[in-house]
């Protein structure tokens, strides 16, 4: 009963929560494609998980190659093998014209963001070295109408910086646009390696020959990734299986691994995701599935990840996908393919990659540094719209706080700084607990709050709006220069976390703050 009631409360908040959202209207709503797959009754669980997310699902048009012959919504039989397979040839056009010549622009305009959904196995030859069929005759036919699509959507998606979500077959094909081959049978690898497969990702066919999803945890590898900024944890458990391929190795790729399952001592590839991207996760298992048990109140719910927890991956893919809003702390940064000083938008990623390591040297004070830089940002430009990365790192190239910031422009940066910085500007704002002071307090003279003089290493008398730090001269301490060669100040406001970094807004002429001469005379 107790369960039930939860359920109940859940699906209650979740209904109120997409009714606030129609009220306020459909055209803020961020519209999400599902990648055309010709079964109907795949889409449902999805909608529902976009819908309980606050986005509206939309159901995108099929993707055929520029001169490619179709029946219909079915590729002609001549360009496919007796198992439905996309014969060599014919993939090998794909992979190399991919989109260019069809109707991607259009069929793609008015979506920010895009899912691919679960189903059948992709064919081989689609993979950057060609794989042979795994000729497992209950798993056939291949669908290439479907994979051809599929292909060029993705294609599409990740050239444009789209923010994609791919779920079991949707991360294969994230997997496979991206070069990374895939493990065609989980039996037969097993079998290979010389252990016993116990089907741990797909329940073995009952006596009326039906399979169901099967629950199994999954170990986040990185703390900097998407797949954690979602799940809040190191282990996200129960989650809903249904597969028997896998994606292999992605040395050589621009994916990297960030959620692994051991399965009878063999690791297994649970979630991937592009670093070169603003958001292209791909994950094995089955969120929505978990959704639309927990919506429906289904009897075996129970058994898989709870509701919030399955909706997040949902949520991250259309706070990604947003545009044209006021970026506030939380919230995200657009990538585009517009240039600040000529820069590309993964050459601005590269810039704050290095900027957060030379101010910090470690990836915790990195995304400190960068959430604050975000911080600020926003505070010296309030209600602003469609903001994008390059104008934010022109700002932080000119604004005079990071005295060095246009030296590091022609810096390589390091993947693990490139991967904290990518999360900081996607939305994920942090001041980690390890980092109880991040900026430099022998920086500072003193504070003032409501006109009384404090030590800046009194934390309780800061007030978010009110209190101002005045900064202190060049000075040496413990063997180290601290301070600043002319002596400014700033109004303090709090970070959004239980112990602030004294950190503000620069106070501009005429702010009453203006006489800090007194701050010459301290002597640290």
């Amino acid at each position: 009963m107790k369960q039930s009631i939860m359920q109940y409360l859940a699906l209650g908040l979740l209904m109120l929560t997409m009714s606030l959202t129609a009220i306020a209207g459909d055209a803020r709503r961020v519209r999400v494609g599902l990648a055309w797959q010709p079964n109907d009754a795949r889409y449902e669980r999805v909608v529902l998980s976009i819908e309980a997310a606050g986005g509206e699902a939309v159901i995108l048009p099929q993707l055929r190659p520029a001169g490619f012959d179709y029946d219909s919504t079915v590729i002609c039989p001549k360009y496919t093998d007796e198992m439905g397979v996309l014969r060599q040839e014919y993939a090998d056009v794909v992979k190399r014209d991919t989109y260019h010549g069809t109707a991607a622009d259009e069929i793609l305009a008015d979506v920010q963001a895009v899912v691919f959904l679960g189903g059948g196995d992709i064919s081989p030859t689609l993979c950057a070295e060609p794989q042979p069929w795994h000729a497992i005759q209950e798993e056939g036919p291949a669908d290439a109408s479907r994979d051809v699509s599929e292909y060029l959507t993705m294609a599409y998606c990740l050239d444009h910086d789209i923010p994609v979500l791919g779920l079991c077959r949707g991360m294969q094909m994230l997997a496979v646009v991206s070069g990374a081959p895939l493990i065609q049978d989980l039996a037969v690898f097993f079998d290979e390696m010389g252990q016993k497969y116990h089907y741990l990702h797909r329940m073995q066919r009952d006596e009326k020959g039906n399979r169901y999803y099967i629950p199994h945890d999954v170990t986040v590898t990185d703390t900097t990734s998407l797949l954690y900024a979602i799940s809040g944890t190191g282990v996200i458990h129960d989650v809903p299986s249904w597969h028997h391929q896998v994606v292999g190795d992605v040395t050589g790729t621009p994916l990297r691994v960030t959620g692994i399952t051991t399965t009878d001592g063999i690791d297994l590839i649970e979630a991937i995701e592009r670093t070169d991207k603003h958001f292209a996760l791909g994950v094995q298992f089955h969120p929505e599935e978990a959704v639309k048990q927990h919506l429906k109140g289904e009897p075996g719910a129970d058994r898989f990840m709870p509701l919030d927890e399955a909706v997040a991956y949902f949520t991250a893919l259309i706070g990604h996908g947003q545009q044209g809003r006021r970026f506030i702390p939380g919230q995200a940064y657009r990538l585009s393919d517009t240039t600040v000083y000529n820069k590309t938008a993964r050459e601005c990623l590269g810039f704050f990659a290095v900027l957060g390591r030379a101010e910090q040297g470690s990836l915790d004070g990195a995304a400190a540094e960068l959430s604050l830089l975000l911080n600020l940002f926003e505070r010296r430009h309030p209600g602003r719209h469609d903001v994008t990365i390059q104008e934010v790192a022109r700002w932080a190239t000119e604004c005079g706080w990071f005295a060095h910031a246009a030296r590091h422009w022609d810096k390589a940066p390091e993947p693990e700084y490139v991967a904290v910085a990518k999360s900081v500007l996607g939305g994920n704002r942090v001041l980690p607990s390890g980092i109880v002071e991040h900026d430099c307090m022998e920086d500072l003279a003193y504070i003032e709050t409501d006109g009384v003089r404090y030590s800046p290493y009194q934390r309780d008398k800061y007030v978010s709006g009110v209190t101002v730090c005045y900064q202190a001269p060049v000075h040496e301490h413990k063997e180290r220069k601290f301070g600043f060669r002319k002596p400014s100040h700033w109004v303090f406001y709090s970070f959004p976390a239980e112990r602030s970094d004294p950190f503000g807004s620069l106070c501009g002429e005429g702010c009453g703050h203006e006489n800090c001469t007194s701050v010459e005379e301290i002597v640290r």
